[in-house]
């Protein structure tokens, strides 16, 4: 059953208020009503302005009425996210119009089933503090990812990092051994994608926009949107119509006015 109003889905923000604050204007101006975001969010990120972000945020949803569904990146408070109470609905609540899809956790908007595998390996970890700009717990577990192939099949699955076999290139150069941990993700969010064949990925992570195609031995195929992050005016985000699998999908302008 299709829907007059498109879902928008965003790329890292990074706790970027400002930015922030004009995606969901950009947003509010093509009717949405419903916004999920693919992770670095900036989520409860602590410090003297903790909470500020959000609060700020959530009020601007508020007013224009919009609910924005999260799925943590590795730039994401974990700790906060881990003891989140899941509600009926799949979701668990950060504030009134601010809301959470755990890892391998899944639920439905506008009709269409949507799940959730964030989280991501901090290649700069060693450069972090523990519980305040790092989160041991960053990246998604097989058994997250087992969960949520036994829940069944999907329409659209949001991850942080992009599975195997998606090309990309990242800002850092890595050793050997950083490049394999890193990969560990990749690695199972292709096993989960090829379990699954879901038509739909969107992620993050890598600060780029692209999309690629990859192919599955029954012939389907998962369409993979790798989303910019903030200050991409045409590459931070897109405008999902629900409807039949494959969904239409368009740019979003990110613009004050």
């Amino acid at each position: 059953m299709s829907c007059s109003y498109p879902l928008a889905v965003f790329g890292d923000w990074h706790g970027n208020a400002g930015w922030a604050l004009t995606s969901v204007r950009s947003a509010a101006r093509q009717g949405v009503r419903t916004a999920i975001h693919v992770g670095d969010f900036g989520l409860d990120w602590p410090g003297a302005k903790r909470g500020r972000y959000e609060a700020k945020l959530n009020n601007y949803l508020t007013d224009v009425g919009i609910t924005l569904v999260v799925s943590g990146g590795n730039h994401d408070n974990w700790d906060t996210l881990a003891k989140l109470h899941v509600e009926d609905d799949g979701l668990a609540t950060i504030r009134s119009n601010i809301r959470v899809l755990p890892r391998g956790g899944r639920t439905i908007i506008e009709g269409l089933a949507i799940g959730g595998l964030g989280g991501a390996f901090s290649v700069d970890y060693e450069h972090r503090t523990e519980g305040k700009d790092w989160w041991p717990n960053e990246e998604p577990t097989r058994e997250e990812a087992e969960a949520l192939i036994a829940g069944g099949p999907l329409d659209v699955l949001i991850t942080h990092d992009a599975p195997a076999g998606v090309p990309l290139t990242g800002d850092f150069r890595l050793s050997p051994d950083f490049m394999d941990k890193a990969n560990k993700t990749r690695a199972l969010l292709r096993e989960v994608v090829d379990a699954m064949a879901v038509p739909h990925l969107f992620c993050g992570h890598w600060h780029q926009r692209r999309i690629h195609e990859l192919e599955h031995s029954n012939g389907m195929v998962t369409r993979v949107d790798v989303l910019n992050m903030e200050n991409s005016r045409h590459g931070n985000g897109v405008l999902v119509w629900p409807g039949q699998v494959p969904l239409r999908i368009d740019p979003l302008e990110i613009r004050n006015t």
